[in-house]
This record gives C-alpha cells, sequence and structure tokens, in this order.
C-alpha cells in the first residue's frame, strides 16, 4: 500500500513538472505598434524576428513571416501563418491547407540554407491565433497579433540549436506588406 502511494505521489510530480515545461511563459503584449515597429516574443522574451508580408497575387492570399537569422546567416527561425483572406478577421491556426478559413501555421528552423534544424509541431491549436485588425489596400499596410505554441518533434541529429522543446511565440505587428 506505501509503495502504491509512493509510486503515485511520484506519478503526480512528474507529470506536475511536464505541464509547466510544456507551457512556457507568455508575454504582455503591448495594444499596438507603430507603423514598423513590430515585435515578437518567444516564452515571453522578446526576440528580433523581423515581419515578412505579402499578399500573393496569382492565389489571392495574404502570408505573415515572422524570421530570425542567427550565426550570419546559418540558422534561420521562420513563423508563418498562410492562405488567409486579403482582408481583416480573427483567424483559427491549423496545419492543413485551407483557404481562407483558417491560418496555415508552422515554424521552421533552417541551418546552412538548407539542413532541416529541429523541427516543431503547432499544439494548442485552439489557444492560438491571428487577428488582423487593419488593412489598407491603398497604403499597403497590415496591423495584428498573433500566439501560436509549438512543440519540437526532432532534434534532426543536431546539438544544440538555441530553442527549448516547447515554445510559444506572440507578437503586434504594423507593417508595410508587398505584393508577390
Amino acid at each position: 500500500m506505501k509503495r502504491l502511494l509512493l509510486l503515485s505521489i511520484t506519478l503526480v510530480i512528474l507529470l506536475a513538472i511536464a505541464g509547466c515545461e510544456k507551457d512556457p511563459p507568455e508575454a504582455m503584449l503591448p495594444d499596438e505598434v507603430e507603423l514598423g515597429e513590430s515585435v515578437v516574443y518567444l516564452n515571453g522574451k522578446e526576440v528580433d524576428y523581423l515581419p515578412f508580408l505579402e499578399f500573393d497575387t496569382v492565389n489571392k492570399v495574404m502570408n505573415y513571416v515572422f524570421a530570425q537569422s542567427r550565426n550570419q546567416g546559418q540558422l534561420i527561425n521562420s513563423l508563418g501563418f498562410g492562405r488567409l483572406p486579403y482582408n481583416t478577421g480573427e483567424f483559427e491556426l491549423t496545419t492543413e491547407n485551407i483557404l481562407y478559413v483558417k491560418a496555415r501555421t508552422s515554424f521552421h528552423q533552417t541551418v546552412d540554407e538548407d539542413v532541416e534544424g529541429y523541427e516543431y509541431e503547432l499544439t494548442d491549436a485552439d489557444e492560438g491565433f491571428i487577428n488582423v485588425e487593419y488593412l489598407d489596400t491603398v497604403k499597403m499596410e497590415v496591423k495584428g497579433r498573433f500566439k501560436a505554441k509549438f512543440c519540437r518533434t526532432s532534434k534532426n541529429g543536431n546539438k544544440d540549436l538555441g530553442l527549448p522543446k516547447n515554445i510559444v511565440l506572440q507578437g503586434v505587428f504594423y507593417e508595410n506588406y508587398i505584393f508577390q
């Protein structure tokens, strides 16, 4: 009986520790930012991810990418929301190709231009979102915010590439976009 109780307590402690690791800290996002002053947070800390926002004229969709280049371009981390309509709204996240309804969401890491870094998959999609609050088709400006959670599924044989197993990426953006 004592052994069963000890085993149960150990299991509860292990689950609590694993749960803490799964839910990294989140950021207190600003209400808005000035044009060109977008901010991105990884596990509650501001990171230097640059926005690349485009309207795909062939498929008539908006794509939102936030990328970080490290070690003189040898390591690239990129968060993408794609296949969204060319208008405002709050969109749920998915990994599927669903035009105009949900944001196809991914996080990729690339080493030396063409080698896969850590692999991540979208988790807790129902807690994530991308909200396009403002879209000016004349000035080509777009404003919004996002939140997405990911869990590492593979290191692909790599050692330390600087990212934890579980990540929460959040941001507020206000940028010009381009036609592609």
